[in-house]
């Protein structure tokens, strides 16, 4: 399976441009060449190239969303430039640390392939980016505590076969009054339109306000809140709070009822997805400017007329553009702007007040102690709530290892509540590898080395009734914004984020009269 070409040696503020599809004139579709800046950089080959004075559009930020905007943009003959403050693409999507040889996952839930194939499928399809990837083995369920081993979840395509699955991971069988009810509902559940689920008024609800509609009956509720609280590693109570009704029904629908896939990339999700967008952005014509750090949004008399851009140097320079598109997350946006637009800060405050952590470690082995590929999510059979989320990742993707060796993943979203979270801290590490001994044996002995980290898993944000920033200002014209934090999501995880550059691009190119 051929793995994504390399765009560019990511030198910073390297000024990166291609030639246009069908065209002979690399400047862009008009010939116009307008005002250029003595200002530039060198690329990969030593040439020199400058960052003009103005374009159609710039967009701020190379993650998922900003690349696949950007190459909608370029292919639809807009002149196209994508900055990034850092030296590569991907914006939150990268490697956490391990040692040499070791290959730290960019948060294991960023693996997302959506309904039908999802936004990015379709994507590379229509942009003819080089993307290819591999599936992700099935989750498995591990109640702790029940004296029953963990049971791979089977791709289930009716209600009775994920009943039947349920079932399996219990020594007592239901009740046939809660069978026939679990059966309802999850019929019901999987009945609903998927777009609809990303709609008003399911995206708007908490799940627990809801949940009438769904069952009245405590045990079946109880399973569709601890199936959304282990797919995202949160207690069940966080989950039924803030979850909306169908941030928490794609969840259960994507993981559970198989209507969307989990995928990997090699080497990794930056050189594997993001990348071959960037790619076939500048070979349809657009820029991608690395190790530039958008330092302001210009707003004029309610409008945006561009950025204002610092360079690996220190200067600082405005770029023009009669669209602007900011690709950030909710912390980052807000610094970009003098005054921020206020649909965008009543949803930098609500993402404040419910910001979830991550706790995650990496454990390097001696030698191999299991050969499950499978991630194992383990859950408190009292209250339904996620324990742990484990998962030996050398064995279902062998370049994250090297040979003879073994990389173990592990890690749970932290509470919400801040002294929870102090609480749950203290002895998270010792509790973690008892678990992971629990489910592995003889994980203790071969363990070489650990290393720990710590997110803002925004894709838990996507899945809540909170408000989102709207794809297209209200109080700014000509202003723009795709990823995690923009509605609308017509997907999950990195998917959604995907979604949100796909619908944005085609917008603008609408907008402005081009061919979608």
């Amino acid at each position: 399976m051929p793995v994504a070409s390399r765009a560019c040696q990511d030198c910073n503020g390297e000024i990166l441009r291609g030639a246009r599809r069908g065209s002979g004139n690399a400047s862009g579709s008009s010939g116009d060449h307008r005002g250029r800046d003595p200002l530039g950089a060198h690329t990969a080959g030593g040439r020199k190239r400058v960052m003009k004075d103005e374009y159609d559009a710039v967009v701020v930020g190379a993650g998922i969303g900003g690349v696949i905007c950007g190459a909608y943009l370029a292919s639809g003959g807009l002149d196209t430039l994508v900055i990034e403050k850092a030296d590569r693409v991907g914006g939150r999507m990268k490697l956490d640390k391990t040692s040499p040889g070791f290959t730290g996952f960019e948060h294991w839930v960023t693996f997302g392939q959506g309904w039908g194939g999802g936004a990015w499928y379709k994507a590379a399809r229509e942009l003819d980016a080089d993307v290819s990837f591999y599936e992700i083995p099935e989750p498995c369920l591990y109640y702790r505590g029940t004296g029953k081993g963990f049971e791979i979840a089977p791709r289930c395509s009716s209600a009775s076969s994920l009943l039947s699955y349920y079932e399996s991971l219990f020594p007592t069988p239901l009740p046939e009054a809660t069978r026939q009810e679990f059966i309802r509902a999850l019929n019901y559940a999987g009945s609903i339109p998927y777009e609809e689920l990303f709609c008003e008024p399911l995206a708007n609800i908490p799940f627990y306000d809801w949940k009438d509609k769904l069952s009245t009956d405590p045990v079946v509720v109880g399973f569709f809140a601890s199936i959304a609280a282990n797919s995202t590693m949160c207690e069940s109570d966080e989950a039924m709070k803030h979850l909306s009704a169908g941030g928490l029904l794609s969840i259960f629908r994507f993981w559970w009822m198989t209507e969307a896939h989990c995928v990997a990339f090699k080497p990794d999700y930056v050189e594997g997805l993001v990348r071959p967008f960037a790619t076939a952005m500048e070979r349809d014509g657009g820029e991608l400017a690395l190790g530039c750090e958008v330092v302001e949004v210009i707003v004029e008399d309610g409008e945006s007329r561009g950025v204002r851009v610092r360079d690996e140097g220190g200067v600082v320079r405005e770029v023009g553009a009669q669209k602007v598109i900011v690709n950030g997350s909710f912390l980052d946006i807000p610094k970009m702007f003098q005054e921020v637009p206020p649909e965008v800060q009543v949803s930098v405050d609500s993402f404040r007040s419910v910001a979830f952590h991550d706790f995650t470690v990496y454990a390097e082995m001696k030698h191999p102690i299991t050969e499950e590929p499978h991630p194992v999510s383990v859950v408190d059979p009292e209250t339904g709530s996620n324990l742990l989320m484990i998962w030996a990742l050398s064995n279902a993707f062998s370049w994250y290892a090297p040979p003879g060796k073994q990389l173990i993943f592990a890690s749970r979203v932290l509470p919400i509540d801040e002294e929870e979270r102090k609480k749950v801290r203290k002895t998270l590490k010792v509790e973690m590898d008892e678990i992971i001994e629990e489910v592995f044996p003889g994980y203790g002995a071969a363990v070489e080395k650990k290393h720990y980290s710590s997110h803002y898993p925004l894709w838990h944000y996507q899945h809540t009734w909170y408000p989102k920033i709207p794809y297209r200002s209200k109080s700014v014209k000509n202003l723009f914004f795709v990823g995690d934090c923009v509605e609308p999501q017509y997907s999950v995880t990195v998917d959604a984020a995907a979604s949100t550059g796909v619908f944005c691009g085609k917008a603008i190119l609408r907008l402005e009269g081009r061919e979608v």
